[in-house]
């Protein structure tokens, strides 16, 4: 399990773009007992498509994204 810095910081996404994503329901982490965002293995795969999408230029936010990333 890697911690928002971590995963910012290995990614190139800011720690604010991974607590937007949180927010919107595009990338749920775990959270821990003491309140803080932890990433797995599943929860990176899915940053990578959401970046692959996003660069692509395609719409994350709203049901168009929650439907890019349904089953992931």
């Amino acid at each position: 399990m890697r911690t928002v810095k971590q995963v910012a910081k290995a990614s190139g996404v800011s720690v604010r773009a991974l607590h937007h994503y949180d927010h919107i329901g595009l990338l749920t982490p775990d959270i821990g007992e003491n309140g803080y965002r932890y990433y797995g293995q599943a929860e990176m795969l899915r940053l990578q498509h959401i970046l692959f999408y996003r660069e692509l230029g395609l719409p994350l936010a709203g049901p168009e994204g929650h439907e890019l990333l349904a089953g992931l």
